[in-house]
């Protein structure tokens, strides 16, 4: 079961700045967002620190704040669930791609390590090896990159695998993915965004912020996290169906993301 999205001081701060990359956004306008959802000030200004201190974010000095340069990578690849199928190529039955995680490694370590491969959707085959259908477009030293910069640990070896017994492919295929819950998902949360991109337009803007901001975060963590099977081991239109509706109701939240920014109004921090 994938894990649904967090709506913490944390998460909100990052999901708006994603939203606002091309410049910094102000504390207030931030601060206004986390009282939404019943968020101090003084909770989401602990918040904006932290983010700060670890890196994530950065400051222009006074009291606007973006995402640090160095995530792009990652902020790229999450914004990528836009592409749908696009981000995938087509697949060998043979080629894998494998993780051969490290020895007696730190418990916090190898937890971190396990939560990146499953985000990546890798599953574990065997003790310490975690695979996935080597079926993604970034060539092998991005997707390294990208892991290590999530979480992976730094000793894992990640490579390519082909010369797999075909009754151990087989069991990998049929067994690793659960398939059925997969599109049990995209069903529910397609029925979800139908209904409610049919009432957003009812409702005040608060409001609706509120539960596009929910709901658009919820489903773009299904998409993001969603391990883009090929077609010969999960061929169903339900994800692209998602995606399409997704992209909709993005722009739908767009334009009440626009309007709660001019009608906020101005804390101070």
């Amino acid at each position: 079961m994938l894990k649904k999205h967090q709506i913490t001081p944390k998460t909100i701060i990052l999901d708006v700045l994603r939203l606002t990359r091309s410049g910094y956004c102000q504390a207030a306008k931030l601060i206004a967002v986390g009282e939404l959802f019943d968020f101090k000030a003084s909770t989401m200004r602990v918040a904006l620190t932290r983010l700060l201190t670890a890196g994530k974010i950065e400051t222009d000095g006074s009291s606007g704040y973006r995402m640090n340069g160095n995530t792009d990578l990652l902020n790229d690849y999450i914004e990528q669930w836009k592409l749908g199928d696009l981000r995938r190529k087509q697949w060998q039955r043979d080629d894998w791609l494998m993780v051969l995680l490290s020895s007696n490694p730190d418990r916090a370590i190898r937890s971190l390590s396990q939560n990146t491969l499953q985000f990546f959707g890798f599953r574990k085959a065997q003790n310490k090896v975690w695979i996935r259908p080597n079926n993604l477009l970034p060539d092998l030293s991005d997707l390294r990159t990208l892991y290590q910069l999530v979480g992976l640990e730094s000793e894992a070896l990640v490579f390519k695998a082909a010369d797999i017994p075909n009754p151990e492919q087989f069991i990998w295929e049929s067994t690793l993915w659960n398939t059925q819950e997969l599109q049990s998902m995209y069903e529910q949360q397609l029925s979800k965004l139908n209904k409610s991109r049919a009432r957003l337009d009812n409702l005040k803007v608060k409001e609706a912020l509120r539960e596009s901001f929910m709901l658009g975060g919820e489903t773009i963590s299904l998409l993001v996290k969603d391990p883009l099977l090929p077609d010969e081991m999960f061929c169903t239109p339900k994800r692209e169906q998602l995606r399409h509706a997704m992209c909709d109701y993005d722009a739908c939240g767009q334009k009440i993301w626009a309007q709660f920014m001019g009608e906020s109004t101005v804390i101070n921090v």
